[in-house]
């Protein structure tokens, strides 16, 4: 079995506490054109940064796909996970690989060691002791049910929007500047950029990456003359 994220943070977690191998997707579909994973061009790839590590992986996953296989991945309703999961249903539809989920849910009750909600942001803020909780809730994904997250792939890149969000639980493609109204709150004459993009991180998890607010903020300073 070959177990999937598209969290990195957790992957090395998950690799920590399961002792094996696990295949990090740092996609970032959240962001972007999302046509640069229907070619097979590099220039169509994420930013030209990751792509040595977003090509590997892409090709792991490949070799990894066979009569037989038995993937596992584990996403959340962040964005990037959401979208992730859609295009591997996308990916896995039409083959003889099967497919399972660990389905995280971002808050939920615990009683130990106390009563509480617990919150996460993200997956990579899930512990290594918690690892065994979470594969309690893995479940086989029919292929209906992997096509029907393909259409909702497949619709997303039709609308090829600058940005997708987790909109009262629906996975919504919106306008680059959908979140610039935060932004602007935290903008203050003689206030450093980076005191501002380190108030959204730790204030809205909202899963957008800091190099994404720093190029809203310039943007809104631009428009301000």
């Amino acid at each position: 079995m070959t177990d999937v994220t598209f969290n990195s943070t957790f992957a090395a977690t998950l690799q920590y506490e399961l002792h094996q191998p696990v295949l990090s997707l740092p996609l970032s579909l959240q962001i972007g054109d999302l046509t640069r994973l229907t070619t097979d061009g590099p220039a169509q790839l994420a930013n030209s940064a990751d792509d040595p590590i977003v090509k590997q992986a892409l090709a792991t996953l490949k070799s990894q796909v066979k009569p037989g296989a038995v993937l596992r991945v584990w996403w959340s309703t962040m964005p990037d996970d959401w979208v992730g999961f859609d295009w591997l249903c996308q990916q896995l539809v039409d083959t003889d690989a099967q497919l399972r989920q660990v389905m995280v849910p971002l808050s939920q009750v615990i009683t130990q060691p106390g009563l509480a909600l617990q919150s996460l942001a993200d997956l990579s803020e899930i512990l290594p002791e918690d690892i065994a909780h979470y594969l309690q809730l893995a479940q086989v994904v029919s292929k209906n049910e992997q096509r029907a997250h393909s259409y909702e792939w497949q619709a997303l890149v039709a609308e090829n929007a600058p940005l997708r969000v987790n909109l009262n639980g629906h996975l919504v493609s919106v306008a680059a500047d959908f979140y610039d109204s935060l932004l602007e709150r935290q903008i203050q004459p003689g206030r450093p950029v980076v005191q501002i993009i380190g108030e959204m991180l730790m204030r809205y998890s909202l899963g957008l990456p800091d190099w994404w607010y720093r190029a809203r903020i310039q943007y809104i300073l631009s428009t301000r003359g």
